[in-house]
């Protein structure tokens, strides 16, 4: 086995340990990864390149037992705008349930969907509405989309009918574009849509199957 690797993703989650070091999760175009960075909570270049969403290049060692630990991080790149305080409450609740959908299999899918809705939270105008767009999708990429086949306006237990959070027509109309329609086709859907509550939905459908996401908690929607 190959001691040290090289490997490329986004900064997804920071926890400090003992004696100075710090637990980092990433995702990547392989799936989710954490490693940890030995004195990692100094205020040292290093620890700036590890920023959350930062787009990193780094290099792992492995161990026989326990995490990888991180040797290099060169910064490829970072989206100014994620810093104002709501943006980077949205930009977590992506980061949380993109992370924990992110297999080695579902990865490849989810992983560009994830950094398109960081880019679309850093600069537009309304930023729940890309985030309801990304979320949904990574759901989708994760194999977790519902069955919009039914004739209810409330989505529960991944189905359309009479009970769960109420979408309304426009709601479904817009679920349904951005479920199937490419790219950004479904954009302007979202536009009309009440997505205080196609965000409401997802998180209730992404809990569903994940359990709770502790970065929901924070956003008042």
């Amino acid at each position: 086995m190959e001691r040290y690797r090289l490997e490329e993703g986004i900064v997804v989650g920071r926890k400090p340990l003992a004696q100075g070091d710090l637990l980092v999760r990433f995702l990547t175009p392989k799936g989710s990864l954490e490693a940890v960075a030995r004195k990692g909570q100094r205020p040292t270049g290093r620890t700036g390149r590890l920023s959350l969403f930062h787009h990193v290049r780094f290099q792992l060692y492995a161990k026989e037992e326990g995490l990888p630990t991180l040797t290099q991080a060169e910064l490829i790149g970072r989206l100014h705008g994620l810093e104002e305080p709501r943006r980077f409450l949205l930009a977590s609740f992506l980061a949380e349930l993109a992370y924990r959908l992110a297999s080695p299999e579902a990865a490849p899918r989810i992983y560009p969907v994830f950094v398109s809705g960081l880019r679309g939270l850093a600069k537009h105008e309304e930023p729940l509405l890309p985030l309801v767009w990304a979320g949904w999708r990574v759901l989708k990429a994760g194999g977790l989309s519902p069955n919009l086949l039914g004739p209810g306006l409330r989505l529960k237990g991944g189905r359309l009918g009479e009970e769960g959070v109420y979408l309304g027509e426009k709601g479904v109309e817009a679920l349904r574009a951005v479920l199937h329609l490419k790219g950004g086709e479904a954009l302007p859907y979202l536009e009309e849509a009440p997505l205080d509550r196609l965000f409401l939905a997802l998180k209730a459908h992404a809990e569903e199957s994940l359990g709770p996401l502790r970065s929901a908690e924070a956003i008042g929607v």
